[in-house]
């Protein structure tokens, strides 16, 4: 598992091992009997804990919450620039939880939009607090712009792997490859893409004004 498991009480441990099956080979594949050897525990600690193997990924669901929220705070106390290398090495559950995410996005139904809302959720807060500090703009369409977002960060996660490995590593939360693509990512919020003169032609396109209208 990822962190050390003498560190975790066995909640922890049924827990994070939870996080690992469930993101590398589905809910449903998943049996109690692979947690809780995977958690070096007995099939029946997992369920004195969680009660079932769906309360058991309630709780999952849970956590990767509170990750979340734990997040919100240190972006909030780190400044504009906060450390990457410091998020990593501080939360090594973090890659678990997201592979767990990821798989919920792949399965679709219900797990797929509790975990999307959640990303949706986690982006909202984030760019609000960002954004009352004078760190970001929106657009006049905040909804769709907080979508838009959120979506990127998704598909992100499901080839985060692919992403890694095109970057010379293997998992997004590897610190040169969380370093090459935070530098990136923030060229292309901050300068964007776009020249000038193509920008406006496409908001001619897209919004053309009323004159437009009329001679079309």
């Amino acid at each position: 598992m990822s962190s050390t498991p003498e560190d975790l009480l066995p909640s922890a441990r049924i827990r994070l091992a939870a996080l690992e099956l469930f993101g590398s080979q589905g809910f449903d594949r998943t049996t109690v009997r692979q947690i809780a050897a995977l958690a070096g525990v007995s099939p029946g600690l997992v369920i004195h804990h969680f009660g079932s193997k769906h309360d058991l990924r309630l709780a999952c669901d849970a956590y990767a919450c509170q990750l979340f929220d734990d997040e919100r705070v240190f972006l909030k106390d780190s400044g504009p620039m906060p450390s990457l290398e410091s998020w990593v090495h501080d939360h090594p559950d973090l890659q678990p939880v997201m592979t767990y995410l990821v798989q919920c996005l792949r399965g679709g139904g219900e797990m797929a939009d509790r975990a999307y809302q959640l990303l949706c959720s986690v982006s909202e807060d984030l760019l609000t607090e960002a954004e009352s500090q004078g760190l970001v703009r929106l657009p006049a369409d905040r909804e769709a712009a907080i979508a838009l977002l959120a979506t990127w960060s998704a598909g992100l996660q499901v080839l985060s792997d692919l992403f890694a490995r095109r970057l010379g590593g293997r998992h997004l939360t590897d610190p040169e490859v969380m370093r090459r693509y935070a530098v990136a990512a923030t060229e292309l919020l901050s300068n964007g893409v776009l020249s000038p003169s193509y920008t406006e032609t496409l908001r001619r396109v897209i919004e053309p004004s009323d004159d437009q209208e009329s001679r079309s």
